[in-house]
């Protein structure tokens, strides 16, 4: 009687333990999304709105790469320049340029942008941000929110999914040249 008694309380515990397992794996998720010259990978993910998560970037290519989220693309045709110029002046620490951007609570002046999304998936969506070896995350006017990574960078956004975001998201970068050469994702929020 003892050793039934002590069995049943035994399986309560595990499926309790189980169950508690299993309510914190689908409130917080961890994702890698690993950049290369021209790829994410993985090439499509699929998270829950409501759903915390953490995204870590890690850039394995040998070319700096930049990864957004929207919907929408649009684009100014002969402005490429100034991508190029947001990119040298980030190399510089944002020291010198035309326009104004946001950077880890900073403000900075740079210059306009070529290419983005119409729709930000992180416009205001509040995100805790770590930024390592050449990574940085920064909100540029009329572009939008994005992190750029140099050869080896590594970034993680942590972040609730706002349920207002249910739908197909593109990941995308948009260093001259990139998203011609199929540098672009999905990200399904269910």
């Amino acid at each position: 009687m003892k050793k039934a008694f002590f069995l049943m309380t035994l399986l309560g515990v595990s499926a309790l333990l189980v169950q508690i397992s299993n309510s914190s794996q689908t409130d917080s998720n961890t994702i890698q999304i690993i950049i290369g010259d021209f790829y994410f990978k993985p090439k499509t993910i699929q998270l829950r709105a409501g759903q915390q998560v953490k995204i870590e970037l890690i850039n394995e290519g040998k070319l700096e790469h930049e990864f957004m989220v929207g919907r929408g693309l649009k684009t100014e045709e002969g402005k490429d320049e100034t991508h190029k110029g947001m990119h040298e002046a980030n190399e510089e620490k944002q020291e010198t340029s035309k326009g104004e951007h946001e950077h880890q609570g900073e403000t900075h002046a740079h210059s306009g942008m070529s290419k983005g999304f119409e729709k930000d998936f992180f416009e205001g969506v509040e995100v805790a941000v770590q930024t390592e070896k050449g990574s940085d995350f920064m909100k540029v006017p009329s572009h939008g929110n994005m992190v750029t990574l140099k050869p080896e960078g590594e970034a993680a956004l942590t972040f609730k999914i706002p349920t207002d975001r249910k739908g197909e998201w593109q990941m995308a970068c948009f260093v001259p040249g990139h998203y011609e050469a199929k540098m672009k994702g999905k990200i399904i929020i269910k």
